[in-house]
């Protein structure tokens, strides 16, 4: 199993997720992992609700992992297409500087 780094960088990050999604031959259909994205997505919003709905305690507990879910996916797919998520991140705030923010 691949080892993750104490303190990994956003690229790190990346490249241990699809090492271990090599190593553990995990789905590598495009669609199945945006499906599976969307589904902690919807975890996560759940975990969220019920502190905004009932002020549950310990729903950071709980949300943490819906967290990392949700971030692993996402790099998952973002593996797929070949986007490095840290240059991507770099390119759009680079775009949005200056850019006028009206809501």
């Amino acid at each position: 199993m691949p080892k993750l780094k104490d303190k990994p960088t956003l690229a790190e990050l990346q490249t241990f997720i699809r090492e271990l999604v090599a190593e553990k031959d995990f789905t590598q259909d495009p669609n199945e992992i945006f499906v599976l994205l969307t589904e902690e997505m919807g975890e996560l919003a759940k975990e969220l609700r019920k502190k905004w709905k009932y002020g549950a305690d310990g729903v950071r507990e709980t949300a943490e992992g819906e967290f990392a879910d949700v971030l692993m996916y996402l790099m998952d797919l973002a593996n797929h297409f070949g986007v490095d998520l840290e240059q991507a991140v770099r390119h759009k705030v680079a775009a949005n500087d200056g850019r006028s923010w009206d809501y």
